[in-house]
This record gives structure tokens, sequence and C-alpha cells, in this order.
């Protein structure tokens, strides 16, 4: 609880850190906050472009359904690779200032949760451009919000891990962006849940709490789509209330066992750098 107390009391570091990341990344930069869209919407792009050729019959506005998992995918993704190197990338101002060192994984959590609050204004813009909203505007939509709020939970309680680990062994940032790519291709983006429940991998497969989240979050903006394989109509699959409710406690567990662990090693980290 110190801590904690302790951290909210650097609150104004906190955000000076997120302002200094913001300006430094897109500084001399034309394009400014629209290059942090760019690599997901060319992701969309592809995808979109591929499946009408792979899928026999293809899902009508797909690209919707894209944006409705992509844009969050790609926030998890940045937010701990961000906060991975989080200790390594200010091992400058760890080694002069004293201050909580828990606010750096947390300040990498904020500057991303900027980009991806633009990126959600977006996508609620595409699917009105589309047709989709307001029709498919539901109470049930609201549920996107505890998904995003979780993913980052979880985001950041791995990013703590992951931080403590990168100072003593810099292979871990490798390891785990070569896991993070591996990890898009097993995320339902190139396939639905439906085919996933078809294979009957569904329970297996949503013990994942990010594929859980991920699921959750497009299914709360949009209902799910007719999918056909073999000739015949998916079961549809909605909010899957069980596994999302597994997948909160499991990221709530994992940011608390990762805060305790970085707090238990911050001096051993300073030392080390």
């Amino acid at each position: 609880m110190e801590s904690l107390r302790e951290v909210w009391l650097y609150r104004p570091l906190i955000l000076e850190l997120v302002r200094r990341d913001l300006k430094l990344r897109y500084k001399n930069s034309v394009g400014g906050l629209a290059w942090s869209m760019f690599n997901p919407l060319m992701q969309i792009l592809v995808i979109t472009i591929v499946m009408r050729f792979i899928q026999a019959k293809p899902i009508a506005n797909y690209s919707a359904y894209l944006f409705g998992i992509v844009f969050l995918w790609n926030f998890f993704q940045t937010m701990l690779l961000d906060g991975c190197v989080s200790i390594l990338a200010n091992a400058q101002l760890v080694r002069k200032v004293y201050f909580p060192r828990a606010i750096l994984p947390l300040a990498a959590l904020l500057s991303n949760s900027f980009h991806f609050a633009i990126s959600f204004v977006f996508t609620l813009l595409y699917f009105v451009v589309l047709g989709a909203y307001p029709e498919n505007l539901r109470l049930v939509t609201l549920m996107a919000i505890p998904a995003i709020f979780f993913t980052a939970v979880l985001g950041l309680g791995l990013s703590y891990i992951l931080s403590y680990l990168n100072v003593f062994y810099e292979d871990v940032r490798f390891l785990i962006t070569a896991f993070l790519q591996l990890l898009f291709y097993l995320m339902p983006i190139f396939f639905t849940i439906e085919q996933v429940a078809d294979r009957g991998f569904y329970n297996w497969y949503m013990l994942n709490p990010i594929a859980a989240f991920l699921v959750t979050y497009q299914r709360a903006l949009l209902p799910p789509p007719p999918v056909i394989a073999g000739g015949v109509t998916l079961a549809p699959i909605g909010i899957p209330w069980d596994f999302f409710f597994i997948a909160c406690a499991t990221s709530t567990v994992v940011l608390i066992m990762g805060f305790l662990l970085f707090e238990k090693h911050q001096w051993e980290m300073a030392e080390r750098l």
C-alpha cells in the first residue's frame, strides 16, 4: 500500500513522462498521430483483401469485425513491448533521480492508451459510415469498456514482469517480440471464434485471457457474423461471459504478482543499471 501511495504522489511525473514520449515519438513527423493508426489500418486492409480470396463465402463487412479486434490487439502488443523496455530506455533517469520505478511501465501504458483512444473513436466513426451504427448499438456495447480496461490490466502486469527480467536478460525483449508476432496468427483475426468452436477447441482456446478480451470486445461492438463452413451456417457465439470473468480474475492476479515482483527487486534493477 505504501508503494501504491508513492506512485500516486508522483502522478505529475507520470504525466510528464507520457507527454515526453508523445513528443519524441512524433518529433519532425509530418503525419503525427496518424502514424499510430497506419500499421493496424494496413493490416486490416491486407487481411480483408486476402480473406476475400481465401474464404469460399466471405463474411459481409468483414473489415468492420477486424476493426473490432485489430486495434485492441495492437494496443496490447505495443503496450507490452514498450513496457518491457521501459526501465532500460530510462536508465539514465533511474541512475540519477529517485522516484518509484513502477511508474515507468505505467507511463508506457498511458501513452499507448492515448493512441488507442484515438483509434477507438475512429472505429466508431467507421461503423457509422459503414451503416453498422446506430443499428447495432445495444446496451451490451458498453462491455467494450471493461474489455479494454482489463486488457490494460493484463498488459501492465506482464509489463512489470518483463521489464524486470529485461534488465537482467536483454534477450527478453527479442523473445517477446517474436512471441507476439507468432501469437498474432493465433488470435481470432484470420478466423472467427465460431470456427474455433466448430473444431472443438473453444474451451481451451478461450482460457487465453487476451483471446477472451478480444472476442468480448469484438462481440460487444458488433453482433456475431453469419459464418458458413462446409455449406453449414455455424452457431453464432456472443460475448463469452464465463471466460471473460475468468480472464478478468487472471489479469488481476497477474497485475498483483507483477507489481509485487517489481517492487521487491527494484533496487536490484537500479544496481544492475
